[in-house]
């Protein structure tokens, strides 16, 4: 059991694409994975850049560790979600797509 951070497209999105997200998060789950997602954390109508703060604050706070992050469709046209896989990155979090993630619980 993974416990991952699901990142992606938010802004200029339908209801900041959270259909997709639960989606994701929810596949995850049924393959035994814990999967969080920014709209658990983030309030909704925050500006971009508190956003990224609280986001990329989830992503690498020590208590949690998380295990990796799973990268939504279009995440590389996503300012956010790019910072995001950068700084995951950096912290030594592997980033993955959700189906790559998927396959892998498989």
């Amino acid at each position: 059991m993974a416990r991952l951070y699901v990142i992606g497209p938010v802004t200029g999105k339908l209801d900041e694409n959270r259909a997709a997200f639960i989606k994701a998060a929810d596949a995850l789950a049924d393959k035994g994975d814990l999967a969080y997602i920014p709209h658990m954390f983030v309030p909704e109508g925050s500006e971009w850049r508190d956003a990224m703060r609280i986001s990329i604050n989830e992503i690498t706070d020590c208590r949690y560790r998380y295990d990796g992050v799973a990268l939504l469709d279009g995440w590389e046209q996503s300012k956010g979600a790019c910072l995001e896989r950068v700084v995951a990155q950096a912290c030594g979090i592997p980033c993955k797509t959700g189906d790559e993630w998927l396959k892998e619980a498989s």
